[in-house]
């Protein structure tokens, strides 16, 4: 998930996200080697996690105060990403080899889907209407920051210390320094 120094309107990076998630989902529809996929699923992993927490620092306190009933939907869109999280960690303890796995990342895929409609149909638009295009900037701006602060941190392996502790959970407290 990654966005250019030139792309700082929030939904603009928001949406380029959307776009990195849907193009990994999308390799991993097709490849059926089981390795590719284990990466693949490690990837998006990270990226998932990555987007909530810019998404929970600068874009749902925004929805909250701008949108009416923006609390509902601000708990509504963070419900949806702790169930990603949640099929996430699942994910991370199933062999791809293991008949559940597939079953596990259609769900993940599912959650995301409904997720980017969500924000992209309903939250994107009201933004527009609602915030100025200087306002829209700066909280681009500050979602880029976290995106920035997230890709000059140390990789997360997937292989990491502390049984119990998923690679979500690892990627989150590298992020924010708590876990869920």
């Amino acid at each position: 998930m990654t966005a250019t120094p030139e792309q700082h309107d929030v939904v603009e990076v928001l949406t380029a996200d959307h776009r990195a998630v849907r193009d990994l989902f999308a390799g991993y529809r097709a490849t059926p080697d089981p390795g590719r996929r284990r990466r693949l699923v490690n990837r998006i992993t990270v990226e998932v996690v990555r987007h909530s927490v810019a998404e929970e620092a600068h874009l749902y306190p925004t929805v909250r105060k701008a949108l009416p009933d923006g609390d509902r939907i601000a708990d509504q869109e963070i419900e949806e990403l702790t169930e990603a999280e949640r099929i996430l960690s699942d994910l991370d303890a199933v062999d791809p080899l293991d008949r559940r796995f597939d079953p596990l990342v259609q769900d993940l895929m599912d959650v995301v889907s409904r997720h980017i409609r969500g924000e992209e149909d309903l939250v994107f638009p009201e933004l527009r209407e609602r915030l100025t295009p200087e306002e829209r900037m700066a909280l681009g701006l500050r979602v880029g920051e976290t995106a920035a602060a997230a890709r000059s941190a140390p990789p997360v392996t997937p292989e990491g210390p502390g049984p119990g502790r998923t690679l979500a959970d690892r990627v989150r407290e590298q992020l924010t320094g708590r876990t869920r």
